[in-house]
């Protein structure tokens, strides 16, 4: 099964490949990779002839902390009162009257109603129970800054040339 899109461009088909051409550089860190390619762009290397290839990826989860019902709530309350605060500044504007009543209303309705379907969606959530919140992040051990065989001269001198950066 292919992943192209069916357009048959260029762009699309070369978005599913690893870029080709010549490493200038590996680094243990991104950041470091991502200085050596806006040095390298600062200099006068076309930025298309740039590539910055992970190698060896990992996925790694970071726990951050407990999720129980007490956090669901809370959550749910922090995104419901923010819903219910638009609200109320919508009538704010309907009917100018009145400043911190419909404020102050939209706001509790809104925390209330998103605890109660924050609280709902917590509770009969499918698939294994979470006690926990977390965010992914995907990590490589090594970042190559790959550049396009017609512009590896280019890029091999803008690397001698300029500022020494960190980097290089």
């Amino acid at each position: 099964m292919s992943q192209s899109s069916g357009f048959g461009s260029r762009r699309s088909d070369a978005m599913f490949r690893l870029p080709s051409g010549e490493v200038l550089k590996g680094f243990p860190t991104y950041p470091e990779a991502q200085a050596l390619v806006a040095k390298l762009i600062n200099e006068g290397v076309q930025a298309s002839a740039l590539s910055i290839v992970g190698s060896d990826v990992t996925l790694v989860e970071r726990v951050i902390g407990r999720m129980g019902h007490g956090r669901a709530a809370l959550s749910s309350a922090m995104s419901g009162s923010w819903l219910g605060l638009v609200a109320g500044l919508v009538f704010v504007v309907v009917s100018p009257d009145d400043f911190v009543t419909p404020i102050l209303a939209g706001l509790l309705i809104g925390a209330g109603a998103g605890m109660v379907v924050g609280m709902i969606l917590f509770t009969f959530s499918s698939g294994p129970k979470r006690n926990f919140r977390s965010v992914q992040q995907v990590i490589a051990k090594q970042y190559d800054v790959v550049v396009s065989s017609a512009a590896h001269h280019a890029a091999l001198a803008a690397m001698k040339a300029g500022p020494d950066t960190e980097a290089s």
